[in-house]
């Protein structure tokens, strides 16, 4: 079942619309406050940020302000610093986190989709 919301992007629910509970389209559906102000023409967050519970996440390797080797193609790898841990973008699923962003030597900005050596390692 897809619902668009607003033209800021939709819900998808992986079922058909007869399967749909109501506790499910209140907590995936545009609230009356967010729908009211589309419908004005004013601007409302959503969706709405996830909740995020640090102690529910798995301990990482590396912290804030470490150096690391990330690794960018088949057998390339750039240093950089570790900025943010447990990064998310707006238009990743609810649930979605990277483990790390990562600002490299060059300037450029990358996340690392996994706390694995073989796409982050602690820089020599």
């Amino acid at each position: 079942m897809n619902v668009f919301s607003g033209g800021r992007g939709m819900v998808n629910l992986p079922m058909e619309s007869r399967e749909v509970t109501p506790e499910e389209l209140a907590e995936n559906f545009p609230t009356v406050e967010v729908l009211t102000k589309w419908h004005a023409g004013e601007e409302a967050d959503w969706p709405p940020e996830p909740q995020f519970e640090e102690s529910a996440m798995p301990q990482l390797r590396f912290g804030v302000g470490q150096k690391v080797l990330c690794r960018v193609g088949p057998k390339e790898w750039h240093s950089g610093e570790i900025i943010q841990t447990w990064y998310r973008e707006v238009t990743w699923p609810n649930g979605a986190w990277a483990p790390y962003k990562v600002k490299l030597d060059d300037g450029r900005c990358i996340f690392a989709p996994g706390d694995m050596e073989q796409i982050i390692k602690a820089a020599p």
